[in-house]
């Protein structure tokens, strides 16, 4: 059956996927996405080969364990209650406590149940999003298991983003859809410590060696005038996105998000994100 992103993911791209899938290459040998999140993108062009990497210890494992027993994890998850109770006691669990499956029971539950799919966590690498008012539903046994499947096989990285995309040759596809740069102070959210503004060089530095050795890439940015004077021969396009992370009407403002790549992307209408 088709499946899509078992997670829900602050800042994931699922509302602007026909325009990312349109402008994917027709053809590449490996799939290869440095900041995984929910990974909608690699969820819906369904590659026979993928790479698949995030510095997020807790979310790699979270994939490896459905990838192992979808059916097992389905149960475990559709056995909670959906209740506030139930929500504040995983939340209080010190996860590194936890049995690697367990682990990715408690992980799915709070990031089905959280408010907006935020993943947020204190300095002491605590998770402390509250429970949302609109939660997401659990997926069914068939979706986690349809998710396995396409998982199967697949290499899946805890890594900086520089070691994911550095086994990028000739032929493959990188999408990047790195954390954007706020227009506050980031207090957690990704958790601390994760990409951020001091990052864009490494970055830059990342994408042009990865050109240099023949990969095909996409990346999805907030507009930013250094990537794009960085990144000066690539192609550049806007889109229209909305911002669906604060609470607040005002916050959930229509701003432009960038889409650049090393190859020509001009062809493609762009829809609202």
């Amino acid at each position: 059956m088709p499946c899509g992103p078992f997670l829900r993911w602050a800042g994931s791209k699922r509302r602007v996927l026909p325009t990312l899938a349109a402008l994917a290459p027709a053809q590449f040998e490996t799939y290869i996405e440095p900041f995984a999140g929910s990974a909608c993108l690699f969820f819906a062009l369904r590659p026979a080969k993928a790479i698949l990497g995030d510095i997020n210890a807790h979310l790699m494992s979270a994939y490896r364990i459905v990838r192992r027993s979808p059916r097992q994890i389905a149960e475990a998850l559709h056995r909670l209650p959906r209740s506030q109770i139930t929500y504040q006691a995983l939340r209080a669990t010190d996860a590194n406590s936890l049995e690697p499956f367990q682990r990715a029971v408690r992980f799915i539950y709070l990031n089905r149940m959280c408010f907006n799919g935020v993943y947020r966590t204190n300095r002491d690498g605590k998770f402390n999003v509250p429970m949302g008012t609109r939660t997401g539903r659990m997926p069914t046994p068939d979706q986690f298991a349809a998710s396995a499947d396409l998982l199967r096989g697949k290499t899946l990285l805890t890594a900086d983003f520089e070691e994911t995309l550095e086994t990028a040759r000739r032929n493959d596809f990188a999408y990047l859809d790195p954390p954007y740069s706020p227009a506050r102070p980031r207090k957690g959210e990704y958790g601390y410590g994760t990409f951020g503004d001091a990052d864009l060089a490494r970055l830059v530095k990342a994408l042009k060696s990865a050109d240099r050795r023949g990969a095909k890439i996409l990346l999805s940015y907030s507009a930013n005038d250094y990537l794009t004077a960085a990144l000066g021969t690539w192609h550049r396009r806007d889109v229209q996105a909305r911002r669906h992370v604060a609470a607040s009407a005002a916050a959930r403002l229509v701003e432009t998000d960038m889409l650049i790549a090393n190859y020509a992307i001009n062809t493609v209408e762009l829809m609202l994100a």
